[in-house]
């Protein structure tokens, strides 16, 4: 491709664009012409390689963010994936036995469903940055894997994945991000 550079641009035959200043109208009128049909094929060129290279970013771009987005959820189901008596094992001990702080509840039983909540709460929750929390669909999806649940067709997490989520949300993250607007408590 030749250069487009004005000082050493050359016709089509090779000959140079400056005629002299005798040359006749009508064949400085052709040349000129020529030169504007030229650059403007030019620029159709580099027209068509700015669209495909903004096709090619905008392709690598969403290549990127689906890759990134299954890895997150692949990790976030592997921290997940605990035996069930798992929960037993990490919180078998007394509550002063754990430096950190925790409530102790005695049930007089658990579901597979529930110990799946309580170590998701305890996975995701329990050391969380307040800066920044998880996300309520990283941890339904990770509720979905644990438990078996289909995601929806969309891709995002079950219904029953996001209201365990909900479920386990802790309070001051409701309280920030106003999603529930509670009455206060003198008007209940």
């Amino acid at each position: 491709m030749k250069e487009l550079h004005g000082w050493t641009v050359a016709g089509m035959d090779g000959t140079p664009l400056m005629l002299p200043a005798n040359a006749a109208p009508d064949q400085r009128l052709q040349r000129a012409e020529a030169e504007v049909r030229r650059l403007t094929r030019c620029m159709e060129m580099k027209d068509r390689q700015l669209c495909e290279l903004r096709k090619a970013l905008a392709h690598s771009a969403t290549v990127h963010y689906s890759f990134e987005n299954r890895l997150q959820r692949e990790l976030d189901s592997l921290r997940i994936m605990m035996p069930v008596n798992g929960f037993q094992e990490h919180w078998g001990g007394s509550a002063s036995d754990r430096p950190e702080e925790g409530r102790v509840v005695k049930l007089p039983y658990v579901t597979s469903i529930l110990s799946v909540l309580i170590d998701a709460m305890c996975t995701f929750w329990a050391d969380c940055d307040r800066a920044h929390p998880p996300k309520s669909a990283t941890v339904a999806h990770a509720i979905d894997e644990r438990l078996g649940l289909a995601s929806q067709q969309n891709g995002e997490a079950s219904r029953s994945g996001q209201a365990y989520a909900s479920a386990i949300r802790p309070d001051w993250i409701k309280e920030a991000d106003n999603r529930h607007h509670c009455r206060p408590a003198a008007m209940r």
